[in-house]
């Protein structure tokens, strides 16, 4: 009779699984909130630093769905830091100033790219996005490197390189905190789910993360 053998062996996998399940929610239970710590801010904001234009996200690979999204949901969360006016700069945009849609932040910049930036929308600083190392399959991760410049020193502001790696404890803690300020604020629907396993609602929770680190004024 091979039942009895399928059954027990079937029990020692669920077993096993619950065990190895419970462990991983202990270690996340006893895990602090990760916080950005590979950043460069300056103190302050200037007084006079009060508009700021946002370029498009990039990422290496431009046929990827999550352009389809992060430009948005970037320029969403930076907005809500209330730390100065945002002014979106769109990829039409960028290609008819620059002949580009999108820049990396460590690209050779075009002589006049600050100034011609100033021109366009009357803008004190630039924002630029680099996303890099992502992975759209569980457990989700992305890299965000970012810098807010200065237009007529052209001086760094702040700078941030971090990842943000769902597989990681603390990751699961700070975006689970997330997720419940989220509820509180009952934003739309469109950005409901678990943090951890959306991809739209995980790069929330990352462009919140980061803007967070932001000067105060």
């Amino acid at each position: 009779m091979k039942t009895p053998y399928l059954t027990i062996f079937l029990c020692a996998t669920l077993a096993f699984s619950s065990c190895r399940r419970f462990e991983q929610e202990k270690v996340v239970r006893q895990a602090e909130p990760f916080l950005p710590k590979n950043l460069y801010p300056t103190e302050r904001l200037p007084i006079n630093f009060t508009r700021v234009a946002m370029l498009p996200c990039y990422f290496a690979d431009e046929d990827s769905p999550l352009l389809d999204y992060v430009d948005e949901i970037f320029h969403q969360e930076l907005t809500k830091q209330r730390l100065f006016e945002t002014v979106r700069i769109s990829t039409e945009q960028m290609k008819a100033l620059f002949g580009i849609r999108r820049i990396s932040s460590s690209s050779e910049m075009p002589e006049t790219f600050l100034s011609d930036i100033e021109k366009a929308t009357g803008a004190n600083g630039v924002l630029l996005v680099d996303l890099d190392s992502y992975r759209a399959y569980k457990p989700l991760a992305l890299s965000v490197r970012s810098k807010l410049v200065e237009i007529k020193s052209a001086d760094f502001l702040w700078a941030i390189d971090e990842t943000f790696d769902a597989g990681q404890p603390g990751v699961i803690v700070s975006a689970n905190q997330f997720q419940r300020l989220v509820q509180v604020n009952n934003i739309s629907a469109r950005t409901n789910g678990s943090t951890t396993a959306s991809p739209r609602t995980f790069a929330k929770y990352v462009a919140h993360s980061i803007f967070s680190t932001l000067p105060i004024r």
